[in-house]
This record gives structure tokens, sequence and C-alpha cells, in this order.
């Protein structure tokens, strides 16, 4: 029997909001990059580690053709309630979500438009010796290094970590331009045979 198009439709629509684990991310791509970062007091004091990690979508997956972000912080020494990640003017974020266990945040979710960042809200903040849960995006392009950001509060002082991550980068238009002038160059050529 066929599935009908109202079938295939609700099972679409729960894969979309329906957070994907570590666990399926990781079996969605091959490891492209990694990138472990110390965060530093730009304001207030402690550190935190933030490790980025950009898998290429394999070719049999929901995600094919693109890259995924995800992101695991860890080693805390202050309360973190706040994450972000910068996102290079340009760019496209696909769909997003996180792993469940760990910290879960309240929210995670590209914030402006176009988009500037994507950020992570924690209800309860990511206390120290205690790890986020991983959260992740699904970009079309592929990595640079970019700023990232942790604030939260501790014994009432506020606490503003920086550092880097990996995040998607949007070809620059010179880029573009040949891109499209070879696919162009393809086309005609074939045509021509």
């Amino acid at each position: 029997m066929k599935p009908s198009f109202r079938q295939c439709l609700t099972i679409f629509l729960a894969l979309l909001v329906s957070p994907v684990s570590m666990a399926a991310i990781a079996d969605e791509g091959t490891p492209f990059d990694h990138l472990e970062s110390t965060f530093l007091p730009g304001t207030g004091s402690g550190v935190a580690t933030v490790e980025s990690f950009v898998f290429t979508a394999n070719p049999e997956s929901l995600y094919s053709g693109n890259f995924i972000y995800a992101y695991y912080i860890s080693n805390a020494q202050v309360n973190l309630s706040f994450f972000s990640v910068e996102i290079l003017p340009g760019e496209n974020i696909l769909q997003y979500g996180w792993d469940s266990g760990d910290k879960e945040p309240f929210a995670w979710e590209p914030v402006n438009d176009p988009v500037g960042s994507i950020e992570a809200f924690f209800k309860n903040p990511i206390l120290p010796g205690e790890a986020s849960a991983v959260l992740w995006f699904i970009s079309p392009h592929g990595p640079t290094e970019a700023d990232g950001a942790l604030a939260g509060i501790t014994g009432g002082s506020y606490n503003f970590l920086v550092g880097k991550v990996l995040t998607p980068q949007v070809p620059e238009p010179a880029t573009w331009l040949m891109l499209m002038a070879g696919g162009l160059f393809g086309r005609l050529s074939r045509k021509r045979k």
C-alpha cells in the first residue's frame, strides 16, 4: 500500500521539529573539522571549554549536500545560562536542534533577520562540573572560525566569556561569479557537442 501525501507530510513535519541526538547527528555525517576552544573572561571571571564539530552529511542522509555544525560546552568554572555563535552575513541556517541529556537549553534558535547569530538560553544554568547537551544546526556552507560567547551569573557577579567557534562561511561574490561562469561554460560546451 502506497502512503498518502498526508502521511508523508506528517512524518516530514515530525522530523523537522524533533531534535536529533548527537549520536544520530554523528551517524548522519563524516567528521570534517573540529575546534576545541577555551573561552576566557571578557568581563568577570571563569573559563569554559566549547568544542565545535563539523560533519559533512552523508549522501543518503536527510541533510545530504550540507554541513552539520555541533557544539558542546564543558569544564565551566562559573554558572552559564547563555551561549551564542556568530553567524556571518548572508548565511542560511536550514534546521537546528539539540540532543537529549545533559543540560538542555530552554531555547536554541537563530536571532535577527537576516540571521546574525544563533543563541541558546538555559533556564537551569550549566553549573561548574556540568556539561551542555549538544547543540546543532545545518548549513549549506563549510566552516571558518568566528566569535562565540558564554554568559551567566555566579554569586551575584556577571561573567561574560569569549572564544572561537566554527561557523559557516559564505563564499565571497567573486567565488560565486567564478562558480556561475564555470557552470555556464560547462552547459554551453555540452550543447555544442
